[in-house]
């Protein structure tokens, strides 16, 4: 019995000392290695994770994370046309341009009668907007408003001057469409795709929008896309077309009336006694003088492009046709010289019809391969 509860006494004090030997554990130890368990089994940190070191503003002003570009709904309601300059194929516009896109990390829970609240486009994300091909603007005002449930609508005052090409073979019986091109400034069809909105693409019905030479049609928006070249990437685009109609009266009573008549004019010489030849070669003259002095005027009113409009066409013709009268006068008058009367009055005779008839067949063919063929 003694020598049993010697033997216990024995193993209890061997155990506490194998105990006492072994080191005990670091006070942060445990710490580690519950921090090594958790950042094993914690999911992958997505490729934006720094945005979490952002502050709040700073956040707001990161572009929101999406799979699929972000929408951005586009309208633009024309105020005002002022000008368009045919020779530099550019207008002036003033307007609102209108602009909506959703982010939900600025939806909020609104008080009571509260719709919308106040903001500006340099405290939040937006997707800088630009029209591309203006040429020169004034300084413009934008005001930012947020729905409850992040829906953000901005809306910008601008005043421009754009370029739009213009398509002038049917001048002064010509249609144009007047751009404006929007696209974002810093984001490519990735990021950012802008959609036109048919309910906000207007244009005003005042009385001042309307211009003296041309009559305002339809206006629409249309979506594409751009490949802008140094950076090898495509942008979203939005073009909002305003179609115009030019108001031809103008050059008809001018312009075409004049040389019409005067044209006309220079067939009398036909009518005159060849042997009156310093009378008909100075009425031939008088003619081709006018005409010039008639284009120096309302030169400022011709477009100045490097093919042939129809107005062109329609002066050459004029010209050529005085011209053709005053080489049938010499031909006459060099039948007289030789005595052969009867032959300067058969040329004069022959003329009468011939010129004439030249006249109309040339402008019916010019009318007919500019109306036909440019379409």
């Amino acid at each position: 019995m003694l020598i049993a509860v010697g033997l216990a006494c024995w193993i209890a004090l061997s155990g506490r000392s194998i105990v006492a030997q072994q080191p005990p554990f670091a006070s942060n130890e445990l710490p580690k290695i519950e921090s090594m368990l958790v950042a094993q089994s914690a999911p992958e940190a997505p490729a934006n994770a720094d945005n979490s070191k952002l502050s709040e503003a700073d956040l707001l002003k990161s572009t929101p994370i999406s799979k699929a570009p972000i929408k951005v709904s586009v309208g633009l309601h024309v105020s005002n046309l002022a000008d368009i300059n045919q020779t530099s194929e550019t207008f002036d516009a003033a307007g609102y341009l209108m602009y909506s896109w959703r982010d939900p990390r600025l939806a909020y829970k609104h008080q009571q009668n509260e719709t919308s609240r106040a903001s500006s486009l340099d405290r939040i994300w937006h997707p800088a907007m630009e029209m591309v091909n203006f040429k020169s603007s004034t300084n413009s005002d934008t005001s930012v408003d947020i729905l409850p449930d992040g829906t953000v609508q901005a809306q910008e005052r601008f005043a421009k001057t754009l370029s739009s090409g213009l398509e002038l073979q049917k001048s002064p019986f010509d249609r144009q469409s007047l751009q404006v091109v929007l696209e974002s400034l810093k984001y490519d069809d990735r990021s950012v795709k802008l959609v036109a909105d048919p309910a906000k693409i207007s244009i005003g019905t005042d009385s001042f929008v309307s211009l003296s030479e041309w009559q305002i049609g339809a206006v629409t928006g249309i979506n594409g896309r751009s490949f802008f070249p140094p950076e090898k990437q495509h942008y979203s685009r939005v073009t909002v077309e305003v179609q115009v109609k030019r108001n031809y009266g103008f050059y008809i009573l001018k312009v075409m009336m004049p040389l019409l008549l005067i044209t006309i004019a220079s067939w009398s010489v036909f009518w005159i006694d060849p042997q009156e030849f310093s009378t008909q070669i100075g009425i031939a003259f008088t003619n081709l003088l006018t005409v010039v002095a008639l284009l120096m005027v309302i030169n400022d009113k011709l477009p100045h492009v490097g093919y042939l409009t129809l107005m062109d066409g329609f002066t050459m013709i004029c010209f050529m046709t005085i011209l053709v009268a005053i080489l049938v006068l010499i031909v006459a008058h060099r039948s007289t010289t030789k005595d052969n009367h009867h032959r300067a009055h058969k040329v004069q005779y022959l003329a009468r019809s011939i010129v004439p008839t030249g006249f109309v067949l040339s402008n019916l063919i010019l009318f007919v391969s500019m109306n036909f063929l440019q379409n």
